[in-house]
């Protein structure tokens, strides 16, 4: 089933309309909000998934819920195993799955508990995709770019800016939360789990510290390996474009930033891949500080995304704020421990979704949507 929304803009006010298209049905539905208040009610929600604000986030999911989903499409969508989504503008922002449809005496039920959930950037990409898809299984399980090496955050961040790629790292850095990028050492950990899921050889698979660089990526590119790998994963700190940081394109930072060390959405588009699954497990792949609430039509934050698509994968993971690098542990970890069990791509990321939210993860802390919510995946959701 497949849920499109859109933006109409009649002489008197921006409406924003639903669409909800399945095999026998295809119904338009006005919804009752403007374009301005949706995006005003989502920059609200997305300011309370702090675990601080568990009640206010509660009915300001549920009044978004009841705003997106009406009583009325219910009926249309009630059998369906799979939604895939199609948002628009500010709605890029938004992880349906963490929608609140009900709260009563405790008892929190979540839209990702009644579905698996996809999304999609445009009505026409799961067909291309689909007729797309390699046909040859790629001979290595897994490989893993993590725990980049980054410059010290004490480091002084203001020294004068010499070339072209020092200018870059100082743009970027301003989109930064702390205004440097943190180590992210336990990430060396979580892949070797991951490594260790499909019996991957680590010599083929791992490239940490200062081999986890763009200069790494491009070389196995050249060299036509990147395409013997069914799943990539990058787990390094990623930077996206808004309106206010003057940054040209969305980029992967890899190691040494400061020298050559972006992997930006242009190599992507280059790189030769014959992947299943891209888990751009960055923070910030999504959004960074609030791009996510900013007027942004269409596909405005969908360039990696398009990009690793393009570059020859059918589904693409993305993080849609700065991720606690414990819980994004056990999810991504989950995720691929239900992949290699042959579980389809979205109903793998809404099983271990659901596991955190019954409290059955590494801590019950996790439960909280902050902790799950903001990991989405593009693309086909088989």
């Amino acid at each position: 089933m497949v849920l499109v929304y859109g933006i109409l803009h009649p002489n008197i006010g921006k409406e924003t309309v639903l669409w909800v298209i399945g095999k026998q049905d295809f119904q338009m539905f006005s919804l009752s909000v403007d374009e301005e208040t949706l995006k005003q009610d989502i920059e609200k929600l997305r300011a309370l998934f702090n675990p601080l604000f568990k009640n206010n986030f509660l009915q300001a999911s549920n009044s978004l819920y009841q705003t997106l989903l009406p009583e009325v499409a219910h009926k249309l969508i009630k059998d369906a195993e799979t939604l895939y989504i199609i948002p628009t503008g500010t709605l890029y922002g938004l992880p349906f799955g963490s929608l609140v449809t009900s709260h009563k005496q405790g008892q929190i039920h979540y839209l990702i508990e009644d579905y698996a959930i996809s999304y999609l950037s445009s009505a026409s990409l799961l067909k291309i995709i689909r007729y797309e898809e390699h046909k040859t299984q790629p001979q290595e399980p897994f490989l893993a770019f993590a725990d980049p090496e980054y410059p010290p955050c004490d480091k002084d961040n203001n020294a004068k800016t010499e070339t072209i790629t020092q200018l870059r790292t100082e743009s970027y850095l301003k989109s930064v939360k702390g205004g440097c990028f943190t180590s992210l050492a336990a990430t060396a950990d979580e892949v070797r789990e991951i490594a260790n899921l499909f019996n991957a050889d680590h010599s083929k698979s791992l490239y940490l510290g200062a081999k986890a660089s763009r200069n790494t990526v491009l070389a196995l590119n050249e060299a036509d390996k990147l395409d013997d790998y069914r799943y990539i994963m990058f787990s390094v700190h990623g930077v996206i474009p808004n309106n206010s940081n003057q940054i040209a394109q969305p980029a992967l930072v890899l190691s040494n930033p400061t020298k050559n060390g972006y992997l930006t959405m242009a190599d992507a588009f280059a790189l030769k891949l014959n992947a299943d699954f891209v888990n751009l497990s960055a923070c910030n792949t999504g959004c960074v500080e609030n791009s996510c609430s900013e007027n942004v039509r269409g596909e405005g934050i969908m360039g990696l995304t398009r990009a690793f698509m393009y570059a020859g994968t059918s589904r693409v993971a993305v993080t849609l704020w700065s991720v606690d690098l414990n819980s994004a542990k056990d999810l991504s970890i989950g995720l691929f421990t239900n992949l290699k069990a042959n579980q389809k791509m979205a109903q793998a990321l809404r099983n271990i979704k659901l596991k955190m939210i019954q409290g059955k993860a590494s801590s019950k802390e996790y439960s909280h949507p902050y902790h799950w919510a903001g990991f989405v995946v593009y693309g086909d959701g088989r």
